[in-house]
């Protein structure tokens, strides 16, 4: 197993492993590592199942229940799928945060992209950490001791049950 670093501030490739072929525990403690230390990591050119993609999802802990909106592949409640074409296009207008704005939100999400278009089409990242150490110490200081609201936006009418903050969730 290999780790390529790709950017400074997020992600890296994960080069030498085959997601279809059980992976033994000293791989999947590497490939954690990876993940805590990039915050994304990429498996290129990957043939799975959703049995192979349960398998990996499992190695971090317990899946999280079915999607509250989204359809899953059937048989697999824990796998969301999403498919876009002409009468289906994209719902993209906004940052997606994979389930944030819960009390407990999911440690992380697994994709596998089936089906990438030749251009365009791309998935963005963000490391919030390195955004926040970029901030000058004079604005740091001023965010000590404030929190935040998570707003979920769009999902708010889905998820939050008559809180304007959104804190109290179906």
């Amino acid at each position: 197993m290999h780790v390529k670093r790709l950017t400074p501030a997020i992600g890296a490739e994960i080069i030498g492993i085959d997601l279809s072929r059980p992976l033994d525990r000293a791989v999947l403690d590497q490939i954690y590592d990876a993940l805590m230390q990039h915050q994304v990591v990429f498996f290129r050119d990957q043939h799975i199942t959703p049995e192979n993609h349960m398998a990996l999802a499992g190695s971090f802990g317990d899946p999280e229940p079915p999607h509250p909106v989204y359809p899953h592949v059937d048989g697999f409640e824990s796998v969301m799928k999403l498919e876009n074409h002409p009468d289906n296009p994209p719902d993209t207008d906004g940052w997606h945060t994979d389930l944030t704005f819960r009390q407990e939100p999911p440690f992380a999400s697994i994709l596998w992209a089936s089906k990438v278009p030749e251009c365009g089409g791309d998935t963005l990242w963000m490391n919030l950490y390195a955004a926040y150490d970029a901030l000058p110490a004079g604005i740091k200081r001023d965010l000590e001791g404030m929190t935040a609201v998570h707003d979920m936006g769009d999902f708010r009418n889905n998820f939050a049950v008559g809180e304007d903050d959104g804190t109290r969730l179906t």
